[in-house]
């Protein structure tokens, strides 16, 4: 696929991949047990991709949220608690991308769908601020599209959580942190990374967006553990933040699982995460009405 105008970098056209295995198809099921919520919510097409929806009354902001699960697991709904805490904290409308998973639908399907969702929201919602967001592997989907785009101004901020943004697999935190991480590993993350890739270059930069940061890009937040095996992927990133001015908060405590917003619910510093994210995007809007960011 020829670039065009409107990537930043060259965007492939989506690839149809293999099917997932037994273990795979096992492990969502018990991934649904686990995350479905007590309340169904019906999914709404955004961009041709189905959505989950969540809003606080009279939101004032968008945030499209790309769920964690390795590339390969994880649902909009399985999300949806998650995404009703962000809504109520912020007081906005979140919207969940039930996006393509690997093995069935490798890169770049995902970012592709995203880019979708993000599209549709920029021609109905002009009139609020909108973020991208993204937990772990989500992560890694959200920066990519927005390293995708040329023209960022319509965008007010990113959020990142957790994110897995450099599938190269070399940073010293999968040794440093083998022991204090019980959520993810290197072995997992060999696994899903092959199942993602499928043979593409993983140092591709919107296969491992870390490698693809640079100006312009909207404000960054990014919250991390210390003790994650993807610490590291975060303090690259502000690493590049930094050398390419862009506006960046980080935000990252020990002793946390990966993910942890996401995956401990109640717990203080969930809701301390909570809190960081809804300063950040009070920063935003601040930046935007004095004119720092171009308004929407």
């Amino acid at each position: 696929m020829t670039r065009s105008s409107q990537f930043r970098y060259p965007l492939p056209s989506p690839r149809q991949g293999n099917p997932a295995d037994d273990a795979l198809l096992e492990l969502r099921r018990a991934d649904e047990k686990v995350l479905r919520s007590d309340t169904e919510l019906p999914f709404h097409r955004v961009g041709d991709v189905p959505c989950v929806v969540v809003a606080a009354e009279r939101p004032s902001a968008v945030i499209v949220h790309v769920h964690g699960g390795g590339y390969r697991r994880g649902s909009a709904a399985g999300f949806s608690e998650f995404a009703g805490r962000l809504a109520a904290s912020i007081g906005a409308q979140v919207i969940l991308p039930e996006y393509s998973l690997a093995p069935e639908k490798p890169f770049p399907c995902a970012i592709h769908d995203v880019l979708s969702v993000l599209a549709a929201v920029r021609e109905h919602e002009a009139d609020v601020p909108i973020f991208l967001s993204g937990d772990s592997a989500g992560g890694g989907v959200a920066l990519a599209a927005a390293i995708a785009q040329d023209d960022l101004t319509w965008l007010s901020g990113l959020i990142l959580i957790s994110p897995w943004i450099d599938l190269r697999l070399t940073a010293g935190s999968y040794r440093r942190c083998a022991s204090s991480d019980a959520w993810f590993s290197h072995q997992a993350a060999a696994a899903a990374a092959k199942d993602y890739l499928q043979g593409w270059p993983d140092d591709d930069p919107l296969a491992s967006p870390v490698l693809g940061v640079k100006s312009p890009l909207a404000p960054l937040c990014v919250l991390a553990s210390t003790g994650e095996v993807l610490a590291d992927d975060s303090l690259k990133l502000a690493q590049a933040a930094a050398e390419h001015d862009i506006p960046f908060t980080l935000y990252m405590q020990p002793a946390l699982p990966h993910d942890w917003p996401i995956l401990m619910p109640q717990a203080r510093a969930s809701k301390q995460a909570l809190e960081v994210i809804a300063s950040f995007v009070a920063q935003c809007r601040v930046r935007d009405a004095d004119g720092s960011v171009a308004q929407h």
